[in-house]
């Protein structure tokens, strides 16, 4: 390994590296606004008396200044606009919570006892099998995929090869599928589920699925999640009772005596 020669900094002021260009200190010129301004004065402070330092070369220096000013004011607004342009798309990946979502990832979000799994096939397969793999790397599950061209996707129900239900929580899964020649199929395997929730990570919005984190450039699609239909209850007819209706009395007809002979 070839060392460089290296200087240490008089006085804690750095220098400047001709032959590898900016400080010896190893930081960055737009680091410090101060720093460049403390190299100037130092070497102003120092300066032999009897040879005082260039005028063209001192103003020089002060337009170099001014111009690594400028960089560090530029930079700043810079940053001032990637943390608002950070902050409006969290603002619209916010509307994704609620929402179905799909996306490219090995990872899937077993969440209340189902998950969905996406794929898509280069050409027809005459076999596809999905493997779930756990956080040990074992497989639990090998289910038997659709085999048309274009998309496809699967919808697990949670449970092992035993038939047993398993936690809730993150899998991983392998999607491999053959021809007729028993040659691999190209293809592009993803997930599905619910978004939970949205968050900002040194500057990337991560989209949330359950325990499942998602950067947001790696979302495919984004569909309203079904209603779950819950049968209605049958109300039971309520019997209304027979209105009696009263025996309307036939007033007695009034008979007549019979006329004394």
């Amino acid at each position: 390994m070839e060392i460089g020669q290296t200087r240490a900094p008089v006085n804690g002021v750095p220098f400047i590296d001709a032959e590898n260009g900016g400080l010896s200190n190893g930081n960055s010129l737009a680091d410090t606004f101060d720093t460049f301004l403390t190299l100037l004065t130092t070497q102003l402070q120092y300066q032999d008396p009897l040879d005082p330092m260039d005028a063209n070369e001192f103003t020089s220096q002060l337009v170099e200044f001014t111009g690594v000013e400028q960089s560090i004011a530029t930079n700043g607004k810079l940053d001032e606009l990637i943390a608002l342009q950070g902050a409006a798309q969290l603002n619209d990946a916010a509307a994704y919570i609620g929402k179905t979502v799909s996306a490219d990832s090995i990872i899937l979000m077993l969440q209340d006892g189902k998950s969905t799994i996406n794929y898509e096939l280069g050409a027809k397969a005459a076999e596809t099998n999905i493997l779930i793999i756990d956080e040990l790397g074992n497989t639990v599950r090998t289910l038997e995929g659709g085999t048309e061209f274009g998309s496809n996707e699967m919808v697990w129900d949670g449970l092992d090869d035993d038939g047993k239900p398993l936690e809730d929580g993150l899998y991983g899964f392998l999607v491999t599928a053959i021809d007729a020649d028993d040659k691999p199929v190209p293809l592009v395997q993803g997930t599905a589920g619910e978004v939970t929730g949205v968050k900002s990570v040194n500057g990337q919005v991560i989209v949330e699925i359950g325990e499942l984190e998602i950067e947001l450039t790696k979302i495919l699609s984004v569909q309203q999640t079904a209603a779950v239909e819950t049968p209605d209850e049958e109300t039971p007819d309520e019997e209304t009772p027979d209105e009696e209706t009263p025996d309307e009395e036939t007033p007695d007809e009034e008979t007549d005596p019979p006329a004394d002979s």
